[in-house]
């Protein structure tokens, strides 16, 4: 029997986040805000016995899951996996929010209405191909666990994650972008997903334990 715990995390802080650009395929460095609060998500999880921390390639999501493991009282095995980068923003990769808001109205159907959505209009990546590719992101995570049973971290993005998480938890990925139906993504947020599967089952079953939790950043 698997018996997994993942810690989801958002990477930390960015130059672009606080500029509000649009950021996904590209990079931009961690503020010190945001290397503060990867080295306090860490101090919060020292304790926690990782088999393996996991990031997308991305440096924003590299540093801050490297933040978190040196924090860690054991030594832990790091890897990077394709599949968890974030969203491709194609033609918007660095903009201004607010400008595309105003000038683009495919912007406001991203925003607003995922079905609809046509990535073709920015070359970039639809909601379909990143729910695809994150579900396939856990299963190799689950599948590749050097023991049945234990925690493995995990760094990654907020729009990935923020779709990813609602499914998990039940949810319609058409509503995910509605702050009332399921809140955006925090930096450096911690959630935890199990995942269970009984050795007579072919799959198992991912089950959302909390979600987009920030205690950890204020209790100091």
């Amino acid at each position: 029997m698997k018996d997994l715990n993942l810690y989801l995390i958002r990477h930390g802080q960015t130059q672009w986040n606080i500029k509000d650009q649009m950021q996904g395929s590209k990079d931009s460095p961690l503020t010190e805000q945001g290397i503060l609060g990867a080295k306090l998500t860490g101090q919060h999880l020292k304790d926690i016995s990782f088999m393996q921390a996991y990031s997308s390639p991305q440096k924003r999501a590299v540093d801050t899951r490297n933040y978190i493991v040196n924090e860690n009282n054991i030594a832990i095995d790091t890897f990077e996996l394709a599949d968890l980068r974030e969203m491709d923003f194609g033609l918007w990769e660095g903009k201004h929010v607010p400008t595309l808001k105003q000038d683009v109205p495919e912007f406001n159907v991203y925003l607003t209405d995922p079905a609809n959505f046509d990535a073709s209009v920015n070359q970039g990546e639809n909601y379909a191909d990143i729910l695809a590719r994150m579900k396939q992101a856990l299963n190799t995570i689950v599948q590749n666990a050097p023991q049945d049973s234990g925690n493995i971290l995990v760094v990654s993005h907020g729009t990935v994650l923020r779709i990813l998480l609602c499914v998990l938890n039940g949810g319609d990925w058409r509503l995910h972008r509605d702050e009332e139906y399921f809140p955006r993504m925090l930096n450096t947020s911690i959630s935890v997903v199990n995942y269970k599967q009984d050795d007579d089952q072919a799959t198992g079953e991912f089950t959302v334990k909390f979600y987009n939790n920030v205690d950890h950043l204020t209790q100091r």
